[in-house]
């Protein structure tokens, strides 16, 4: 058999030790984890937002904002970042 297919099949068989062996120690669901939340089966359900478009953009990395169709701005005013997200 040649060096270089021999090679190869050695680096398949240990790619292949690596993953089985990676899958054995894959970590529990988080519904099973100790780590989580006491207070987490009171939550209550999500807040939809209003779905309403400013259509604004941000002028500049600090704002202010401009007027742009299909944009929604945040943020600005001088010294904090401005944020611009798409409508939907």
């Amino acid at each position: 058999m040649p060096k270089p297919l021999r090679y190869a099949l050695r680096f398949l068989a240990i790619v292949a030790v690596v993953v089985t062996v990676s899958a054995l120690f894959v970590p529990a669901s988080p519904a099973n984890s100790p780590y989580l939340s006491a207070l987490l089966d009171l939550s209550g359900r999500s807040v939809l937002a209003a779905n309403h478009c400013a259509n604004k953009t941000c002028g500049s990395f600090s704002g202010p904002c401009v007027s742009a169709p299909g944009y929604l701005c945040s943020g600005g005013g001088g010294h904090t970042q401005c944020f611009t997200k798409l409508c939907q």
